[in-house]
């Protein structure tokens, strides 16, 4: 940690920043409108797809302003390692640049394939959700498990944090 505060001291000028967030923090995998789910290097036998959005008021809160609605399919080939899979999926502008994210799930007890509906907002943002260009996934289970991190007791893996408001995606 004093390392990248060190660097970003070095580099202030460049515009470098922790923005809060864990120098050491895995970025997400690489957002699509399909993805097969991830934890790590090993692939789960789940893919999910954004089947189709709109961006309207939420009917429990219209006031509130404008919401996403997206609708998706989540597919199982075969059962999965946990009980319980969570990944990313996020409202982007034109260039790719988070308006909003939240999460899906998936659970072993459910169909092997799956429809379903979500919202994402509405929420107080700098932009508007009527900017929503396009409605992706991120491929990372999102559950760290008992023993996230640790090499001893579980497998390391760390899963990474939830893209922020104003973050570009890598998109595929």
């Amino acid at each position: 940690m004093r390392i990248a505060i060190a660097a970003c001291a070095a580099t202030s000028l460049t515009g470098c920043s922790t923005m809060g967030r864990d120098p050491q923090e895995r970025k997400p995998g690489t957002a699509a409108g399909e993805v097969t789910v991830v934890r790590g290097d090993r692939m789960y036998p789940l893919t999910i797809r954004i089947t189709d959005w709109q961006v309207r008021p939420h009917p429990q809160v219209p006031e509130r302003g404008n919401a996403v609605h997206f609708g998706y399919r989540k597919t199982a080939t075969s059962d999965l390692p946990e009980v319980n899979v969570e990944v990313g999926v996020c409202a982007v502008d034109a260039a790719d640049i988070v308006l909003l994210c939240d999460v899906v799930g998936a659970r072993q007890a459910e169909p092997r394939i799956e429809d379903g509906d979500s919202w994402i907002g509405p929420a107080d943002l700098p932009r508007s959700l009527s900017d929503t260009a396009r409605v992706v996934l991120l491929p990372d289970q999102l559950l760290p498990g008992l023993h996230a991190g640790d090499p001893k007791d579980g497998d390391g893996y760390v899963p990474p944090g939830l893209p922020l408001p104003g973050e570009e995606l890598r998109t595929a």
